[in-house]
């Protein structure tokens, strides 16, 4: 009965004598999960090109008896909030505007791998337009086809990997077996859209996790 103790009384000694501490190194390997369920949650919760509308201004409608006409600003922020790019400026009929997307999701075992390239949501931010437009007439803001410039314009074969991906982006959508061997989950196009409200600014923002969101910034933001 006092066989499996004195075994682990044993191991113990041993391990002291060779100068580990079992329970230190227990408490480095669970210090060491802690650190990487952390990366995963601020991984899951980061956001990845965020944009803003505002500007917004409103008046009557010329083409649209009763109805107005909306100008607006796009642009691009980085996390402190500091624009990238050049700003945009658009005007529509109505005042509701729809963002046309494509993303590209990965499989989400390389959030667990902490893959810094398919370990995240790509967004390709395609065209604005109103309600009272048709898509093909939108404002285009990145060029489909191309790997959008917010990504950076570094070389080598994460960068060859990405252009890869969005140059041939509904060929891989509509290939699962070419769409898995590359990690990819989904590959499809989004549309989201808001109503404007003069003097109102909104936020565009997707995250690691998910899809596009819009919402409205408060006075504070």
């Amino acid at each position: 009965m006092l066989l499996v103790p004195a075994a682990l009384a044993a191991g113990w000694l041993a391990g002291r004598g060779r100068g580990e501490d079992p329970h230190l190194a227990r408490i480095a390997e669970l210090e060491r999960q802690v650190q990487d369920l952390e990366f995963r949650i601020e991984l899951l919760r980061e956001r990845r090109r965020v944009a803003i509308l505002d500007r917004i201004e409103q008046a009557p409608s010329e083409q649209r008896p009763g109805g107005v006409r909306t100008r607006f600003r796009f642009r691009e922020v980085d996390p402190a909030g500091a624009t990238l790019g050049r700003e945009q400026e658009f005007e529509i009929e109505g005042d509701l505007v729809y963002l046309d997307a494509q993303v590209i999701k990965f499989d989400d075992e390389f959030v667990e791998r902490r893959d810094l390239l398919r370990g995240s949501t790509l967004l390709l931010f395609r065209r604005l337009f109103g309600e009272y437009q048709t898509p093909a007439e939108g404002f285009p803001i990145d060029t489909a086809g191309v790997r959008p410039a917010a990504y950076g314009g570094d070389a080598g074969p994460d960068a060859a990997f990405q252009e890869e991906l969005w140059r041939d982006f509904w060929r891989y959508a509509n290939d699962p077996a070419v769409a898995r061997q590359s990690g990819v989950r989904a590959m499809h196009g989004e549309a989201p859209y808001v109503k404007l409200a003069p003097g109102r600014a909104y936020e565009i923002q997707l995250r690691t996790s998910g899809g596009l969101t819009i919402r409205t910034l408060d006075d504070r933001e």
